[in-house]
This record gives structure tokens, sequence and C-alpha cells, in this order.
């Protein structure tokens, strides 16, 4: 056995344990805090929140947003505590069902009939490209996170920190986008969501490495 290994059994039993794992959990939880916060700043001083917000937040589109933004944080948030310590598995990807479930269902099932590509010619890349802005103090908060956990898949654990931070954007974002659609929150948000984890699994492989 080389000293790599003795090193990341090491850290496996340490990151075992009760006290570290709510030491991880507590920390993670400050860092969404603090992230969702940042977005939301950005969102109202930048980008604003809908003119008929009022009236929209209190209908099942808005609901639908919130809800599917919310399943996908938490679940992400589940499997990146799972790759901030030695040996994570592949299995804790579980956690983001109940998100998938919704993203089906919003396509499958769109009660609205609103189009899945908005109702304007720019409003996919107005909505992507407002979700990747939010995205951001989430992407470099959690990566100064991980850096300080024992992650051992270093592109796995970038990829769902990318997630993550998509949707922390996609969260703060469901007060601006003027786009009710089931059908276009479900697919576009999640297009975000995939764009941030690609380039969190760039950023990840490059700098998470031991």
């Amino acid at each position: 056995m080389t000293s790599t290994d003795d090193l990341i059994h090491s850290l496996a039993s340490t990151a075992g344990t009760p006290r570290r794992g709510a030491s991880l959990q507590a920390v993670f939880a400050v860092t969404g805090a603090a992230s969702l916060a940042f977005a939301l700043l950005l969102l109202f001083s930048i980008i604003g929140i809908r003119q008929d917000f009022a009236d929209m937040a209190v209908r099942m589109p808005f609901a639908f947003k919130v809800v599917f933004a919310g399943a996908l944080a938490v679940g992400t948030s589940v499997v990146a505590l799972y790759a901030a310590t030695p040996g994570a598995s592949a299995t804790a990807l579980c956690a983001l069902l109940p998100a998938v479930i919704l993203l089906a269902c919003g396509v499958i099932f769109d009660p609205t009939g609103f189009p899945i590509m908005g109702r304007t010619d720019t409003a996919v890349a107005i909505c992507v490209g407002h979700i990747l802005f939010l995205s951001l103090p989430d992407m470099i908060l959690t990566f100064v996170f991980m850096r300080k956990a024992a992650p051992t898949q270093p592109l796995f654990a970038g990829a769902v920190l990318g997630m993550h931070s998509g949707s922390i954007g996609a969260l703060a974002y469901t007060l601006a986008c003027r786009n009710d659609g089931t059908a276009f929150v479900a697919i576009w948000y999640a297009v975000a969501c995939a764009i941030m984890a690609a380039v969190g699994a760039i950023v990840g492989h490059r700098v998470l490495r031991w």
C-alpha cells in the first residue's frame, strides 16, 4: 500500500466520524446560505424582480419554479457533501431523484400551455444567461469549501458543485423570470445547471486535485 493510499484511508476514517460530518454539513449550509444571499443581492441590484411578481407569486407555475430549483439545490447539496469526503460513491446521486421527477413531470404534464421556447425570441438566452450569472457567487464559495475538504474525485466533485451553483442561481432567478411555462422552466433551468456542471467539472479537475 502506497503512502497516498494510507493518506486516503486515514482521511476517510476521519471524515466518517460524526463530528467531522456535522462540521462539514454546518460549513456547507452556511456556504449555501451566503451564496443565495449574494445571488439575491445581484438579482435585486442588477436584474430586478418581475413587475407582476405579487400577482404571479401565488400561482402554480411560480410554485413549480421554486420547488424544482429548491429540490435540485437540496439534492446537489447532499451529493456535494458525499463528494467532499474520500471514497465518495456515485450512488449519492439518488438524492437528485426528486428534482428529476419534477423535471419529467414539468415537461410531460405542462398545464400552462405557454411555449417551451418562451414568449420572446431572446427568452431562452436571457434565462440561461441570468442563471449562469447568478450562479457565480455559489461557484466561488463552494469551491473554497471543497478545497478545504478531502475530495478524491475532483472531476465528479467539481461537476456536482457546478450543478449546485446552477440550482442556487435558478432559485434566485425565479423572482425575475417572466416565462411561466412549466416545460420552459424544467428544460432551460436544467440546461443552465448542466452548463454549470460542465464548467465545474473542468474547474474541479484542475483545482481540486491533490
